[in-house]
């Protein structure tokens, strides 16, 4: 466990890597729905190395920034509840789409958080921290738009998606933000953690040694 602790990033984007290498071999005998979606599951696991890696300080930012933490190493965010909210969101929310392709209110849910990433990492968070970047908006830049732009211009271009399915995606992933980003957080805080964030992992928002 305290290998996947600190390493479940990492692995993350190994796993990206091999998708992509995957998706470049046989991406010609996919059906252009099913590229898009392991191409957004790509984009997950780029944004949760880029927080929680490289460069990585997301959690500083989440701690300090956003909840004013007397404790920025472990609370509300630590290094065991940011694994484990992460890897529901990647290899639940945003690989069963890729499972059941045909079934278009599941895709759109992740699609919408990638495109709510914008804006709580371009603009709320920047806001928050007076910045013009903050870890994760690169991926959302630079994969959750441009993809997310594909998926919907695909779905509606080819007339597979339907009044049901933009009802039901929305509430699926409203459903998902709350219980997975909103009360995930909340559930898994405990000022007396031992699963602390490294000074690497707090970054600018490292505590000023007295």
């Amino acid at each position: 466990m305290n290998f996947l602790r600190k390493y479940w990033s990492d692995l993350g984007m190994l796993i990206g890597v091999i998708v992509c290498v995957g998706l470049g071999v046989y991406g010609n005998s996919m059906s252009e729905i099913s590229v898009i979606l392991w191409l957004s599951f790509v984009a997950i696991l780029v944004h949760q190395y880029e927080e929680y890696r490289w460069p990585g300080y997301f959690g500083g930012l989440f701690n300090v920034v956003i909840f004013k933490s007397e404790y920025p190493d472990h609370y509300p965010l630590n290094t065991q509840s940011a694994m484990i909210i992460n890897l529901i969101i990647a290899y639940v929310f945003y690989l069963l789409p890729i499972l059941l392709p045909n079934v278009i209110w599941l895709a759109l849910a992740p699609i919408f958080m990638g495109f709510f990433q914008f804006i709580w990492h371009g603009i709320f968070a920047n806001i928050k921290a007076k910045t013009l970047y903050n870890p994760g908006l690169f991926a959302v830049l630079v994969f959750h738009l441009p993809i997310g732009g594909w998926y919907i211009y695909h779905i509606v271009t080819q007339q597979l998606v339907s009044t049901t399915d933009w009802i039901l995606g929305t509430i699926y992933f409203l459903i998902a933000v709350y219980i997975l980003i909103i009360k995930g957080n909340m559930w898994l805080k405990d000022k007396n953690s031992c699963h602390s964030f490294s000074d690497k992992q707090l970054g600018p928002y490292k505590p000023k040694a007295m």
